[in-house]
């Protein structure tokens, strides 16, 4: 009998805890995107904005779907691997800030539209970019893929 099944058979142990605190998700440092964005993202990640020919950003980020769909998902994803430490950020950084940041910060990306030259930081935003246009798919094509 191994040390775990005997802590376990007088009571001590794993099997002893309750099945919240092991099934409980460690807590977050950051309650929601939001304060990830500008408590840790923001103050951590620096672009030179002059030139919008090559990086863009709007302070009102969290006006754009596009942007808060792709930041969610990197602030989880910090949450998750920073406990984990060391090697696990390495391919954060790598894997999952740079590629998305690259894309959000794209002269072409979500920000195409907003014009910091011509736009408040804090003003409203006249001209926000245009989904996608779509058709409609035909009857029964979802069933054939």
């Amino acid at each position: 009998m191994d040390e775990n099944e005997y802590l376990n058979s007088v009571g001590e142990g794993p099997a002893d805890s309750s099945a919240e605190e092991l099934s409980a998700e460690p807590e977050t440092v950051y309650a929601n995107v939001g304060e990830w964005v500008t408590d840790w993202l923001l103050p951590s990640y620096s672009r030179p904005l002059e030139d919008v020919t090559r990086f863009r950003w709007d302070p009102q980020w969290w006006r754009y779907p596009e942007v808060v769909m792709r930041l969610e998902p990197l602030w989880i994803s910090w949450e998750k691997m920073r406990l984990e430490g060391g090697p696990s950020m390495v391919v954060f950084y790598r894997d999952y800030l740079d590629p998305m940041m690259r894309v959000i910060l794209d002269p072409l990306g979500p920000f195409h539209t907003y014009k910091p030259n011509k736009t408040k930081s804090d003003g409203p935003r006249e001209v926000m970019p245009e989904p996608l246009p779509h058709t409609d798919m035909p009857p029964g094509l979802m069933e054939l893929l």
